[in-house]
């Protein structure tokens, strides 16, 4: 493991593998997990490809946010930030997110461009397009809106502090982990991984992540991302529909997508391979391109 100091000083705790000179892939992960959500595309990956994934901040060996700022541009910048750790001038690397990951690679091409970005894979995301009633509210006059983003934190807080709680009664958090990001046939190991990462993650990390997931969205910055896109996407992913996934696809400049049929929202977890090969053949059409 190994170290990023993002643009505010957060320690973003970063991992490698595979060799350095080889085509570089960066892995985002999820609200509430961390890159061990990566392991088994990792190690399918890492024999010809340098592999880099990072826990977000607040999230696994991360440090906390050192300005309290878990807004998307944050998250933009700490790509950003590990990017230029990892990725030499003059090379670009493809970018895979799954989940609010995604999310992260459009607001990064929003906030700082594409810089050392060849390719994206979105790996069961829709770009977190899904927001929540009242939020952003930029209509609001900005007194009423800090005081309706104080109450959904509130809100937040409250949803953690209660799976904290009923923690213990792990087959009732598991349905509902379940229920909220795999399909009824999932490995229970992958539902219990996803469970114990999210209760894990540091409650007010994960709810002001989760409200600046759920106050942004992010597929109004897709038409940004000015590299070859692809969408992977699980046909009953209870998080991104299908028409989700198809606006996703139709905002991207360059956008190809790829349905698993029978699969869910997890596809690092529950289809590592799926995702793996289709990692790797866009790595090859990015490098084809850029020849």
């Amino acid at each position: 493991m190994s170290d990023t100091a993002s643009f505010d000083g957060t320690r973003l705790a970063r991992y490698a593998w595979g060799p350095e000179e080889a085509p570089v892939v960066v892995l985002v992960h999820g609200l509430g997990l961390s890159a061990s959500s990566w392991e088994r595309v990792v190690g399918l990956l890492a024999g010809e490809h340098r592999v880099v994934a990072y826990d977000l901040r607040g999230h696994a060996q991360s440090g906390d946010a050192r300005s309290g700022d878990y807004s998307m541009r944050a998250q933009a910048l700490d790509l950003d930030a590990v990017l230029r750790d990892c990725v030499p001038d003059g090379r670009g690397a493809v970018v895979v997110g799954n989940s609010l990951g995604g999310g992260v690679i459009t607001a990064h091409a929003h906030h700082c461009g594409g810089e050392r970005v060849a390719g994206a894979v979105f790996a069961g995301s829709g770009a977190s397009a899904v927001t929540a009633p009242g939020l952003p509210a930029r209509h609001l006059p900005e007194r009423a809106e800090a005081v309706l983003r104080t109450g959904w934190l509130k809100v937040f807080k409250g949803v953690v502090v209660v799976g904290r709680t009923i923690r213990p009664v792990e087959a009732l958090t598991d349905r509902v982990v379940r229920r909220v990001a795999f399909t009824s046939h999932a490995p229970q190991e992958a539902v219990a991984r996803v469970r114990d990462d999210f209760l894990g993650t540091r409650p007010v990390a994960l709810a002001r992540t989760a409200l600046a997931s759920v106050g942004s969205d992010g597929q109004r910055f897709a038409d940004e991302l000015r590299v070859p896109a692809l969408v992977l996407h699980g046909a009953r992913d209870p998080e991104v529909g299908d028409e989700e996934a198809q606006r996703l696809v139709g905002a991207l400049p360059d956008g190809e997508l790829v349905t698993l049929r029978g699969e869910g929202h997890m596809l690092p977890l529950t289809d590592p391979r799926f995702v793996a090969e289709h990692v790797a053949r866009w790595v090859r059409r990015v490098h084809e391109v850029r020849r």
